[in-house]
């Protein structure tokens, strides 16, 4: 069954950061709240797409258990850097890693890029 999406906000639909400091309080405080919207929406959806893209292997002879665990340590590295902007001493945080630890499995992983 496929979800439907939700629709984020394109930052260029929002008013530029340079265009609010003529705004009122109430301008400015609507414009951050709207940011901040459109932000939760891209990570519900990036969210939604990795579940979507989630598939479990049926025990049987191909099911390989090593192979299992890295794919899903793999799908939580990736989801914690999308949700910290790509940041991995954030996206360590989030996965209750040190920062190096979480490194030394992206190197490991082969998920650095180059």
């Amino acid at each position: 069954m496929r979800m439907q999406h939700l629709r984020s906000l394109d930052q260029n639909q929002l008013t530029p950061q340079a265009h609010t400091d003529s705004l009122p309080a109430d301008g400015k405080l609507l414009y951050s709240k709207l940011a901040n919207i459109s932000s939760l929406v891209s990570s519900l959806n990036a969210a939604v797409e990795d579940l979507e893209t989630q598939e479990i292997t049926p025990l049987g002879d191909e099911f390989d258990f090593y192979n299992e665990v890295e794919r899903f340590e793999v799908n939580l590295i990736r989801s914690a850097l999308r949700v910290s902007g790509g940041s991995q001493v954030r996206a360590a945080r989030l996965l209750k890693l040190n920062p190096t630890t979480l490194n030394a499995k992206m190197k490991a992983l082969k998920l650095l890029g180059r």
